[in-house]
């Protein structure tokens, strides 16, 4: 609370005091009052500014920009229709190559094998990623021209696993932990079914999964380059 000064209790003038005297008293309390006037303006302008500052400093601290979200690589391509099988199902159809009887077919007959396995894959992809309607294949003397059933299915399980992680990586930079980690139990899923690719004998598929996404399950994707990467649409090697 602001002091305030008591003029009322100045002594009176007294008699002898002249018209001078009497003006000079005047002069004073006119002087005062205006004093205490500029003192308030001065304080009320004071108060203002800080009241305007306050909101806007909260207003800059609402607005600031957050991190960089990460882009999921969403397809542009023309996609396949799905008709998901069961695990079982689907490895008793397109699983039947394996790394000793790879299955070789010409490029029409790759084509078809790959058109078929990826519509009745038995794991939906995430919203807004679809298989190819073309992979890419090409024909050309350097591969055979011949292509395999088993790196066909290798590949439609690639970018499933892709798709999903590029979806939870999103997720988790909108700050949805619980989408993420929806994602990553369907990867999982996938490792565990029979649909997980036939080639990695040996492997246990539950250290496999905890190897590729133990850490990127957990919000560190230090490894995302090294271990994920899109097969479509397939590109002859460089050179």
């Amino acid at each position: 609370m602001r002091p305030q000064l008591a003029i009322d209790a100045l002594p009176a003038p007294t008699a002898q005091i002249g018209r001078r005297g009497a003006r000079s008293a005047t002069a004073i309390r006119v002087t005062a009052v205006v004093a205490l006037t500029l003192a308030a303006s001065l304080l009320s302008g004071c108060a203002f500014v800080a009241a305007d500052e306050s909101p806007a400093s909260e207003t800059r601290t609402e607005t600031a920009k957050p991190a960089d979200a990460w882009e999921p690589s969403l397809p542009t391509w023309d996609g396949l229709p799905s008709n998901p099988i069961s695990p079982e199902e689907y490895a008793a159809t397109f699983m039947q190559a394996n790394p000793h009887n790879p299955q070789h077919r010409k490029l029409d007959g790759i084509l078809e094998y790959y058109t078929e396995a990826a519509a009745a894959f038995p794991f939906t992809l995430p919203d807004g990623y679809t298989f190819p309607v073309d992979p890419g294949y090409y024909d050309r003397p350097e591969d055979g021209p011949y292509w395999s059933e088993i790196v066909t299915a290798n590949r439609i399980f690639w970018y499933w696993e892709f798709a999903n992680v590029d979806a939870a990586r999103t997720a988790l930079s909108h700050g949805d932990n619980e989408a993420a980690t929806a994602y990553f139990d369907v990867i999982r899923d996938g490792y565990l079914s029979a649909a997980f690719p036939n080639n990695y004998a040996g492997d246990i598929p539950s250290k496999w999964y905890d190897n590729m996404h133990g850490a990127m399950r957990d919000g560190d994707f230090d490894s995302y380059d090294n271990l994920m990467h899109n097969p479509f649409p397939w590109e002859p090697p460089a050179g």
